[in-house]
């Protein structure tokens, strides 16, 4: 049988010469778990986790109230949505008016 790692070698695109090839199946705040009960932490932190840890409750917790609405609509201004009008009156609120 084909493992992970091959499968992941052969259908994925590589970012490096040398990909680390650690497989992951779980994460929690700053931990990654691999199959083995492995733990490491995460020191790439990608995506958000640097600033709020994998599977922060509250982030958990909105992603879950959002998906009852809808997982996605296009942003590129062509429909309105709540949460997006929210967070860029937030933003506007934040910024120097003199960036107007």
């Amino acid at each position: 049988m084909i493992s992970n790692r091959e499968l992941f070698l052969l259908n994925t695109a590589q970012t490096s010469n040398s990909p680390r090839l650690t497989e992951i199946v779980s994460a929690e705040g700053i931990y990654l778990y691999g199959p083995e009960g492995e733990r490491y932490m995460d020191l790439v932190s990608g995506f958000a986790v640097n600033n709020i840890g994998h599977r922060n409750p509250k982030v958990v917790s909105a992603i879950k109230d959002q998906l009852d609405q809808h997982m996605h609509v296009t942003v590129f201004g062509e429909f309105v949505q709540s949460p997006q009008v929210k967070l860029a009156e937030k933003l506007v609120s934040l910024i120097p008016i003199s960036l107007n």
